[in-house]
């Protein structure tokens, strides 16, 4: 997808009390209608935030392209389901993390597989010595009760805490790379993550005293 230079977002008012500008309200009806120039100058503004997002998480830039394009066309498939109660820009870069996410997954699923075949051939028995990783029962459940009173304290966060612990620890992105996705200053999500922490430790800790 090539950028169209004939088109530029105005920095303008939000419309209403959604989160668009009345030039991307106006962009997104005619993306709607079927016109793909309007959907570029949508998101071609955004290609290298989206690629900087999805290579961190890929490690490769042509792999990020290829997932920042795969995103683009599933946003633009899905262009009827954003309805302005967030960011067009965060909109589009969670689809783009999910493309990204998607493609590691297939990769993994990949290369275990073809070691799989490997050693099920004989070829890498003089090569591969597996190491016992299995958990004993006693880590085993400690490791299962942990993951359960974590997602239960995690319930007990607001979305806004959910959205930048998602961002940092799940995604690993670095608290710039969050702080540009949310459109937020620095020092406003490394505030936000510190509370989302502390408030998920004395969440974790009530479970467990009761």
């Amino acid at each position: 997808m090539s950028a169209i230079t004939n088109c530029e977002l105005n920095d303008v008012a939000t419309v209403g009390p959604l989160f668009i500008t009345s030039e991307e309200s106006s962009l997104l009806a005619s993306a709607r209608a079927g016109d793909s120039a309007a959907f570029e100058c949508l998101v071609m503004p955004h290609w290298d935030a989206l690629i900087r997002v999805t290579q961190r998480i890929l490690r490769n830039r042509e792999d990020a392209e290829d997932a920042v394009q795969t995103a683009l066309l599933d946003a633009f498939r899905k262009l009827s389901s954003f309805h302005g109660r967030s960011r067009f820009s965060s909109w589009l870069t969670r689809i783009a993390m999910n493309a990204a996410l998607m493609r590691l997954r297939v990769s993994r699923r990949k290369r275990e597989t073809s070691l799989d075949e490997l050693t099920e051939t004989g070829e890498a028995q003089t090569r591969f010595h597996p190491v016992e990783t299995r958990l004993n029962p006693e880590q085993e459940y400690l490791s299962k009760e942990g993951g359960a009173l974590l997602a239960k304290g995690l319930k007990k966060l607001g979305p806004l805490y959910l959205e930048v612990l998602d961002l940092r620890n799940e995604h690993e992105l670095s608290a710039k790379e969050t702080a540009r996705i949310l459109e937020l200053p620095l020092g406003t999500v490394k505030a936000r993550l510190h509370r989302a922490r502390t408030k998920l430790a004395r969440h974790v800790q009530s479970i467990v005293m009761r």
